[in-house]
């Protein structure tokens, strides 16, 4: 991810990037350490759920599903190398999709 000021575009988008910063400060590795990544993750997972349905025609829109896709979407932008370097931090991504699904699916 670059580093540089990401606006919140919504009040979800600030509900998202608060949770992020949570699960930094409850030792994630791969959540964000500054509120400004925590915007442009927030904006980034927010896109990515919005568009499961329209990315994913032949796969059931289930909320299982969706944190996969979300897991792997975030792994895919933020992790350095992209997804092929993700290895075991698929499971940190995964809990962090975990955490933020509940509000992305509330707007939903």
């Amino acid at each position: 991810m670059h580093e540089r000021e990401y606006p919140l575009n919504s009040t979800l988008e600030k509900s998202v990037a608060a949770k992020l910063l949570w699960a930094s400060e409850d030792g994630s590795p791969v959540a964000p350490r500054t509120a400004s990544r925590a915007a442009e993750m927030a904006s980034l997972a927010r896109r990515r759920w919005n568009s499961y349905g329209r990315r994913n025609k032949n796969i059931p829109d289930t909320t299982e599903n969706r944190i996969n896709d979300l897991a792997r979407g975030l792994a895919e932008k933020c992790e350095r190398g992209g997804w092929p370097m993700v290895g075991p931090l698929i499971s940190d991504y995964r809990w962090l999709a975990e955490q933020i699904a509940p509000l992305l699916a509330a707007e939903t």
